[in-house]
């Protein structure tokens, strides 16, 4: 049986890998972004260092599942920040393996955001995922709820989440815990890896 427990910068590693099989937004990623460690170093570390109320679920000594959030968006920036130049020069140097792959990625971030929520209403985030072995088992609500709950406590004013029209499961379960769609993007970000533009949404819940 899984338990929950706040997420800890030793469980990058884990989190990384697990993160790096869904890209945040649901396509396994050995193709479209080869480093499984500059992916943690860039999309998992600045929360473990910066954020809040972050969560994993760990069965076995394994993480199946994790949450991570923040409570604002400058703390993670500063986070990433501070390690930077050292990520940038072991990617120059090439020890995350080959460059075009990222770069392309990374640039295609920046060319196609999804939509967001405003952040003086919606000063929080999240990212959520579970391993599919460990999927339908209620782990992915208990990991929601809880950090719901977190961010009650903290006085956080409301929270926002990103994902695709495609994650019907995820959506289920964001509805079901008081989320709504705010706004909502046809994006071309995905079209080289699927062969199609996807839905993206931002969904919010306030406090």
């Amino acid at each position: 049986m899984a338990t929950l427990r706040p997420a800890r910068p030793e469980d990058l590693p884990a989190i990384a890998r697990l993160s790096h099989k869904t890209l945040l937004l649901g396509r396994e990623g050995s193709q479209v972004f080869p480093s499984e460690a500059l992916w943690g170093e860039l999309f998992v570390a600045p929360y473990l260092r910066a954020g809040c109320c972050s969560l994993v679920a760990e069965e076995g000594g394994q993480v199946v599942g994790y949450i991570l959030g923040a409570c604002a968006s400058l703390p993670l920036a500063l986070a990433l920040l501070a390690r930077l130049p050292g990520v940038l020069l072991r990617f120059l140097l090439g020890g995350y393996g080959p460059r075009l792959p990222h770069l392309r990625y990374l640039l295609r971030l920046l060319l196609f955001p999804g939509p967001r929520a405003p952040k003086d209403r919606y000063p929080a985030h999240l990212h959520i995922a579970v391993d599919p072995k460990a999927q339908g088992r209620g782990l992915g609500r208990a990991l929601l709820a809880t950090f719901l709950d977190c961010m009650r406590e903290k006085g956080v004013r409301g929270v926002q989440l990103s994902t695709t029209r495609a994650n019907q499961a995820a959506r289920g379960l964001y509805r079901s815990l008081g989320f709504r769609v705010y706004a909502k993007r046809a994006s071309p970000f995905w079209a080289p890896y699927l062969g199609r533009p996807v839905i993206h949404e931002v969904w919010v819940k306030g406090f």
